[in-house]
């Protein structure tokens, strides 16, 4: 038996996907940031012929939190490369399989990424590593976005996988996806007139 109740059980993975939500905000965030640093930089060099030293340094290290901090985001809202041609007819019962699968596989590549990159962090933070640009940032403010990432698309992975049976595994039509694709070459010729 679960000791842990339904209503409790739902709170928790409304959590857990807040934590998501809030990282995908953070995310974009970031993304503004870095689009201000660049122009920024790019007024500063050609127009007043002044180059920043920090610039490209900040944008690196922020891009890679910002996909490290999404990755749960993604999984959460279904947004994860998928190869639908054969789930697209699969019965319902290979969907679930496979869908259960891939959040397992999610789960355990997760844990094991979390765990090889804590050792990568701790090594960097003990021997003082640093990188070899212009700040010499400390290599642990990169590194530290992977152990996060990881930690969070794991757990997002096991609220997933408790939710699967509730919410049923994808669907896929060839329909959908074709409607989907159609509706960005619109709004693109729409974007163009």
């Amino acid at each position: 038996m679960s000791s842990v109740q339904p209503a409790e059980r739902s709170r928790i993975l409304r959590f857990v996907d807040r934590i998501a939500d809030f990282c995908g905000g953070i995310g974009v965030l970031m993304i503004i940031f870095i689009a201000t640093v660049l122009t920024y930089e790019a007024v500063a060099r050609y127009f007043f012929h002044a180059p920043t030293q920090w610039t490209q340094d900040i944008s690196i290290t922020l891009q890679v939190w910002f996909t490290y901090l999404g990755m749960a985001l993604v999984l959460k809202e279904g947004k994860m490369i998928r190869i639908t041609a054969i789930l697209g007819v699969a019965p319902l019962w290979v969907r679930y399989v496979c869908e259960a699968l891939a959040l397992v596989i999610i789960l355990l590549f997760s844990v094991m990424a979390t765990a090889k990159g804590w050792d990568v962090v701790n090594d960097s933070f003990r021997l003082g590593r640093r990188q070899p640009t212009m700040l010499a940032l400390p290599n642990w403010i990169a590194e530290l976005p992977v152990v996060i990432g990881f930690a969070l698309l794991a757990v997002q992975s096991v609220a997933e996988l408790i939710r699967l049976p509730f919410r049923g595994p994808p669907s896929f039509s060839p329909e959908s996806e074709l409607e989907d694709s159609n509706k960005g070459v619109l709004n693109q010729q729409g974007n163009q007139s």
